[in-house]
């Protein structure tokens, strides 16, 4: 039997022993001090985080108690959330408002997570006119986690410049997941710049609702960039509103390998619900439920083009009676003039519901096989 420590031992070890104790894993409350945020709706708590977030290390949680923060958001000046640090609320309790010191054409961003951090159950909300970043993840980024979290960018209550929720493209990002977020009333949800050359590598969207945005919701848009294994799954997207025939999808693919759409429903867009183009492969659509999708332009419900490939549409269930116009339920072409068809684009084992205007599917010829075992409902049942 081990004899008990001795008095002189105890007062040895207790240096290390405060050393791990130190070393432990730190809950920093934002309404306690040093932080002493008011959330009360009407203070500026942007210092109260930005305290939070110098003194937090790795492994640390920020605890974002109920109430209203009010973050006032000045001119090139992003807060930044230190690697492996999570800042989490009280589902539905805990609201960030975000407003602005500037002028209603001045751009703002909020704040720019770091690698292994997770942001949960916090509900952010922007008010006021101005254009925003909400969340730009820029920079060499690894393993960023939004879960149980609003986002709501106003945009019915304060119509005006864009504000797109998270921005990607400028830098190398991996590893992003969404989790049973809201994200609404934003123009786009999440986007990348045409013009942006950085990568964005694995991407996780599951459980989670887009509604109401007026452009696409997420917009994987990668022409001169690298997007690669992206998956979006049981998701509901709903009533966007987009008035552009160009631009409005619930889910957007290009230059994308590897991404997939499964098991969403998709209801009430103007454009096409799901789009792929510009030398996308490697992507799977299955089943899906989309109840009204491209109504305000001719092209197709899902639409494949310009050089895509290894595309399979397969398992889905797509109405077209709620449409008064002429597209097509499924659309593979080039086009336009001068661009490469798509290639190898399976149809197969889809439920096509057609509307009195509409057309069940276009495939250019050499865009791959015959479509197989697809079940094809003619206007009123005919």
């Amino acid at each position: 039997m081990r004899p008990a420590l001795t008095l002189l031992t105890a007062l040895l070890l207790a240096p290390l022993a405060a050393l791990h104790a130190a070393d432990a894993p730190a809950v920093i409350n934002l309404r306690q001090a040093p932080c002493s945020a008011a959330a009360d709706g009407m203070k500026d708590d942007r210092p109260a985080l930005a305290v939070a977030f110098s003194a937090a290390k790795k492994g640390d949680t920020v605890f974002v108690p109920a109430g209203n923060y009010r973050v006032v958001l000045p001119q090139g000046a992003r807060l930044s959330m230190p690697d492996g640090v999570a800042l989490v609320g009280e589902k539905g309790l805990s609201r960030f408002v975000l407003v602005s010191d500037g002028d209603e054409k001045s751009h703002r961003e909020f704040l720019q997570p770091g690698s292994a951090s997770v942001i949960q159950g916090v509900h952010f909300s922007k008010e006021g006119v101005f254009p925003a970043v909400l969340f730009p993840l820029f920079g060499e980024r690894d393993g960023i986690v939004f879960r149980d979290c609003v986002f709501d960018g106003g945009s019915e209550k304060f119509p005006g410049p864009y504000c797109h929720c998270f921005q990607v493209g400028n830098g190398a990002l991996k590893n992003l997941v969404m989790e049973r977020i809201v994200l609404r009333g934003f123009t786009f949800g999440l986007f990348q710049a045409c013009e942006a050359r950085g990568s964005v590598e694995g991407v996780r969207v599951v459980q989670s609702l887009f509604e109401r945005n007026t452009a696409s919701d997420l917009e994987f848009n990668a022409p001169d960039g690298k997007m690669t294994d992206l998956t979006v799954r049981d998701c509901t997207f709903r009533d966007n509103l987009s008035k552009s025939a160009s631009g409005g999808f619930a889910v957007g693919f290009a230059n994308v390998k590897r991404g997939s759409v499964e098991r969403c429903r998709i209801e009430s867009y103007g454009p096409e619900a799901l789009h792929v183009e510009d030398r996308s492969e490697d992507i799977m659509l299955k089943g899906n439920t989309i109840i009204g999708g491209s109504k305000i332009q001719p092209n197709g419900v899902i639409l494949v083009v310009s050089d895509s490939r290894k595309v399979t549409i397969e398992g889905n269930y797509i109405d077209g009676r709620p449409n008064g116009n002429k597209p097509h339920l499924i659309l593979v072409t080039a086009g336009g003039n001068g661009l490469r068809n798509p290639s190898d684009v399976l149809v197969k084992d889809n439920v096509l519901i057609n509307g009195d205007q509409t057309k069940t599917w276009y495939l250019q010829p050499g865009s791959g096989p015959e479509p197989v075992g697809n079940i094809v409902v003619k206007p009123n049942g005919k």
